[in-house]
């Protein structure tokens, strides 16, 4: 049996696309392998109950290198290291391992390129999830299947909702300010009019209107996941949570602001739906969004109106075939 390790730090959302890259390889190789995973402390727990993981190994972030390679050092010897961080740490990571390495290309410099100087576009088409893949296809001689194939996966929690309304679950905060949508509130308001049972999760500062199921503040990645896997219908910002819910097959709506798909994360799976202001010529305006709109107008968010939003929710709710009673 052949033992790899997958070098993956952060964040939140990169491990989650992550899941969908290892189920695959793990079913479609003729050899049996055992897969281990090194990565951030805080960001295990998202993988507790997934399957297609021996070991995951820990580092806390900000460790020194030092610390790093003692972590290495209580490894086994492994046949082959996959990077799929490719930052400095990673890349000591692969210099103490005495095997062979693969690393994936996040093009940084192209993705710059684009939000500053709208130049390689060309090659920007390609999501985080074929990126992950391309090291796999090389070690094994794999072919690149259709990208659903590849879609994140996580086990399915073991929960019963608690109501017979269907539950619309919101979102609605993001790493970066200008990610996050400014109507939530209001879009929860018309939510509950339209009989649903709306619940807000997630970390954050936000006025949650009194129509709604406040279930925001800091919680475990698995209690993330146990109130996720709720929804019957998911609206999000750009964050590791839309990710999730893709994970989980939750159908989903991502709200778009200040990226694209041009940046990697734009979810092409199937019950996702991408909201955003498509033409604005000031998208994107940075790779991970910012703290405030430079151009002074945030019409990337401010111009998509919360009726669209309502609208695609009930048209979900009323056409995807799982959702019908």
């Amino acid at each position: 049996m052949k033992e790899i390790l997958i070098v993956r730090f952060s964040s939140l959302g990169d491990i989650v696309l992550l899941t969908g890259v290892l189920k695959y390889v793990k079913e479609n190789i003729a050899e049996d392998i055992a897969i281990d995973l090194l990565t951030y402390f805080h960001f295990a727990g998202v993988l507790q109950d997934y399957p297609y993981i021996r070991n995951i190994y820990t580092i806390k972030k900000g460790a020194s290198l030092i610390d790093l390679n003692e972590t290495v050092s209580t490894m086994p010897n492994y046949d082959a290291v996959f990077d799929l961080h490719n930052n400095i740490r990673s890349a000591f990571v692969r210099f103490i391992s005495s095997c062979k390495s693969y690393v994936y290309d996040k093009n940084s410099l192209g993705r710059r390129l684009y939000v500053k100087k709208r130049l390689c576009r060309s090659k920007l088409q390609e999501h985080t999830v074929i990126k992950y893949f391309k090291p796999f296809m090389k070690a094994f001689k794999l072919d690149m299947p259709d990208i659903e194939l590849l879609r994140p996966y996580l086990p399915f929690p073991n929960i019963e909702k608690n109501n017979s309304l269907k539950n619309a679950v919101i979102h609605p905060f993001a790493s970066k300010a200008t990610k996050e949508w400014p109507f939530f509130a209001e879009l929860g308001c018309m939510l509950s009019d339209d009989g649903l049972n709306v619940i807000y999760i997630g970390n954050g500062e936000m006025n949650i209107p009194a129509c709604a199921d406040d279930k925001t503040g800091k919680v475990s990645l698995s209690a993330l996941i146990e109130f996720i896997a709720q929804a019957d219908v998911f609206i999000t910002t750009d964050s590791g949570p839309l990710h999730i819910a893709t994970a989980l097959n939750i159908p989903t709506i991502a709200i778009f602001g200040p990226t694209t798909k041009e940046l990697g994360f734009y979810p092409p799976f199937k019950n996702t739906k991408v909201i955003e202001y498509v033409g604005l010529k000031c998208r994107p305006c940075h790779i991970h969004g910012s703290s405030c709109c430079y151009k002074k107008h945030f019409k990337c968010m401010l111009d998509i109106g919360v009726e669209e939003v309502r609208y695609h929710v009930n048209n979900i709710l009323s056409n995807n075939p799982k959702m019908q009673d």
